[in-house]
């Protein structure tokens, strides 16, 4: 069964899910410093190419960057995780290319294929973190597509708020207290919305009494209105 800092990763994907026990066998890596902007975009084709990387330090995003060179944020890894690099060229199709962005100095160490299997053949508690990590990114991007599926800008934002308050319990005066990072450009990248759409979404939540934002939290104050907004078919929050 996940847990509530497990379900917050998914939807809110800058936050860090649960630290690995992976960091107990870096000596085994080779390790890698990135300053902020530097990125990973190698493929791993091969037992002995480098496929697995466990992050001591920082943050990194997981990009897919156009023709034009924008970047599509697909997922954020944090201090404590990991993430796969690209296999066989699968992602990366014509100019359209998948790279490991650092958003801050950052330090990780890569395992080769060969060494991530002999490391989990021997312990069936990593091989079920490799799998741990393999359904995160499962999650975040499926969340991501079906939230950002949906045309109408204020119905993205109330079905990711619903969503927050769906994978907790309130506290006793019925507010839903959501440990959140997101940046407004964040959330923009992660609803794909525009940031001024996005601010005016939020400030007309907030001047409802429906939502509270402070610089490490979301607080939705009332439940009951938000989940109303989110039934109807066409809501318009401003």
């Amino acid at each position: 069964m996940g847990t509530d800092s497990d379900f917050d990763a998914i939807l809110i994907p800058t936050l860090p899910f649960k630290k690995l026990r992976f960091g107990e066998f870096i000596d085994q890596a080779r390790k890698r410093k990135l300053f902020k902007g530097e990125y990973i975009d190698l493929t791993c084709a091969d037992k002995d190419d480098r496929y697995f990387y466990y992050i001591e330090k920082g943050q990194l995003k997981c990009c897919f960057e156009n023709e034009d060179g924008r970047e599509i944020v697909v997922y954020y890894r944090n201090e404590g995780n990991a993430f796969q690099a690209e296999y066989h060229h699968f992602a990366s199709i014509g100019q359209n290319r998948m790279k490991f962005v650092a958003t801050k100095d950052t330090v990780v160490f890569a395992f080769t294929l060969q060494q991530l299997f002999d490391i989990v053949r021997e312990d069936f508690e990593l091989f079920d973190e490799l799998m741990y990590v393999v359904h995160m990114s499962f999650a975040q991007i499926g969340h991501r597509i079906g939230n950002t599926g949906i045309q109408s800008s204020s119905k993205r934002i109330l079905i990711w708020l619903t969503k927050l308050c769906e994978v907790r319990e309130p506290d006793p005066d019925g507010v839903y207290r959501i440990e959140c990072n997101l940046t407004l450009q964040a959330l923009s990248d992660i609803l794909l919305v525009h940031i001024t759409t996005c601010s005016k979404l939020l400030t007309a939540l907030e001047t409802q009494g429906v939502v509270e934002r402070t610089k490490t939290q979301l607080l939705v104050k009332d439940y009951e209105k938000l989940r109303a907004y989110c039934n109807e078919e066409n809501p318009v929050l401003y």
